[in-house]
């Protein structure tokens, strides 16, 4: 299988320069030599097949041979989430990223623990770019700046088909249909509160569980974004 870069500024045609991780990653850990080919993608549907012109100290040098652009999946996922205590939350950026998640929001709520810092949102989006070049998607996933509840509540969830996690909830099911655009809710090791609870369903939100067992945040978020990318 052919080894995939990113680049955010990828043309339909010409050279394009690697730098920075993405050459370090070609010259040090792939060990790659000039005459190779390579996959690359900007993260926005472009991709495109390009052989390796020459390696420099610091960068390397590729010409395209061909590309196209990948239609945008129909179906937009929205998550929002409490955030997991260490590197739980990189693997759940991770996971998200493979199944098809279209844009994950950071939530602080009544019951949070962790606070998320926007400090740390260019290591996420590494590993955004890692989980699409080994799983092969073109579209890189979003992480949204930090939301408190009530932002996410007034202005993600109306006029989209919604759910909440919640024990009390009507068992989720693969989530089909019609609707475009899906946002879900995830709320901390400790639950939402009711009147959280009671805000979303206010804007036509559902209570869905996700089983007889309380799941961890991320073992959550994968399981919702399951339901919807294979609906």
């Amino acid at each position: 299988m052919v080894n995939r870069f990113f680049h955010p500024q990828l043309l339909e045609s010409g050279t394009v320069v690697l730098d920075g991780l993405e050459a370090h990653h070609l010259m040090h850990v792939l060990r790659a030599s000039a005459g190779e080919h390579v996959e690359i993608f900007n993260g926005a549907g472009r991709v495109a097949q390009a052989q390796i012109l020459a390696i420099r100290k610091r960068d390397a040098e590729l010409q395209i041979l061909s590309s196209h652009h990948e239609t945008k999946p129909e179906r937009e996922i929205i998550i929002g989430t409490a955030v997991p205590k260490g590197d739980r939350f990189d693997w759940l950026i991770e996971k998200s990223t493979e199944l098809g998640v279209t844009r994950l929001i950071p939530l602080v709520t009544s019951r949070s623990v962790v606070d998320p810092r926007d400090s740390k949102l260019e290591k996420q989006r590494q590993a955004v770019i890692a989980a699409c070049k080994q799983s092969r998607r073109n579209y890189l996933l979003e992480i949204s700046h930090v939301m408190a509840w009530s932002d996410f509540v007034n202005a993600v969830l109306p006029g989209r088909s919604s759910y909440i996690a919640h024990p009390t909830g009507d068992r989720l099911k693969l989530v089909s249909g019609d609707s475009a655009s899906i946002v879900f809710a995830v709320g901390p090791e400790g639950g939402f509160k009711d009147d959280e609870v009671a805000m979303a369903i206010a804007t036509g939100a559902k209570a869905v569980s996700l089983g007889p067992c309380i799941l961890r945040i991320e073992t959550a978020v994968l399981a919702l974004a399951a339901c919807a990318s294979l609906g």
